[in-house]
């Protein structure tokens, strides 16, 4: 039996835009809210992608964070991770239906102290990836999509995401584990004692001074990561 008041995370949801791909994700927010939770963490790449512009709203967008207002408004916070394929998130519908938004997050828990962050931006080896972050979560490019088509935006969009997917598998096919332990260590000296990462979709966790997880790809597994407030103790489960 899971006890009430646990800290829920879950990454990589990867929900369509097409109308009825969000029943999986809203089911399992039901079974969620009857557990009573602390909080839920959404680390990360929510949908295939949201790009969070009325051009790219579909049903299935409007039903998700529809739900995403009635759970926060009755009392169960939700917090957002801005993910690889989630773009401009702030000041948008999105942010107006959860708690709040942020690139990462701090967790108190007992005696451990969390940070949840997707991780995208661990492997400096992916060059393809870091070119469209940079050319893609800007300020100009924001502006630009107001006076794109909006099939032509679609279009653009997915033929991008094409392009990278080969880049994408390949950088993920093996773990950056160097890469993500030198990162834990120099956010060790800030306290942490866990970071949770996203983004790679396999399910990992590297012991050490401040320890490395990776959580599972949640439209694959159904899985997540409840951490226990008081023990500060983690461990992996399907709602």
């Amino acid at each position: 039996m899971i006890p009430p008041g646990q800290i829920f995370v879950i990454g990589d949801s990867h929900i369509g835009l097409s109308e009825g791909s969000e029943t999986p994700i809203l089911t399992w927010l039901d079974r969620l809210a009857a557990l009573r939770p602390r909080a839920l963490y959404l680390n990360g790449d929510l949908f295939h992608y949201l790009i969070a512009h009325p051009k790219f709203y579909t049903q299935s967008v409007a039903n998700v964070f529809a739900r995403f207002r009635e759970l926060r408004d009755g009392g169960m916070p939700i917090h957002y991770v801005e993910g690889n394929r989630d773009f401009f998130i702030r000041g948008s519908f999105a942010e107006q239906s959860v708690t709040n938004v942020a690139t990462e997050y701090a967790v108190d828990a007992g005696e451990r102290k969390y940070l949840i962050i997707h991780g995208d931006m661990i492997n400096d080896r992916d060059l393809p990836y870091r070119f469209w972050r940079f050319a893609s979560k800007n300020a100009a490019s924001r502006f630009a999509l107001r006076f794109i088509p909006k099939k032509t935006a679609r279009k653009f969009v997915d033929s991008i995401e094409g392009r990278l997917s080969d880049s994408n598998f390949k950088h993920k096919a093996q773990l950056p584990v160097n890469q993500m332990a030198a990162y834990a260590q120099s956010r060790g000296v800030e306290g942490f004692t866990h970071v949770v990462f996203g983004h790679f979709h396999e399910k990992f966790v590297l012991p050490g001074q401040t320890t490395v997880m990776v959580l599972p790809a949640w439209y694959e597994t159904g899985e997540a990561m409840a951490i226990d407030p008081e023990s500060g103790e983690f461990s992996w489960l399907k709602v």
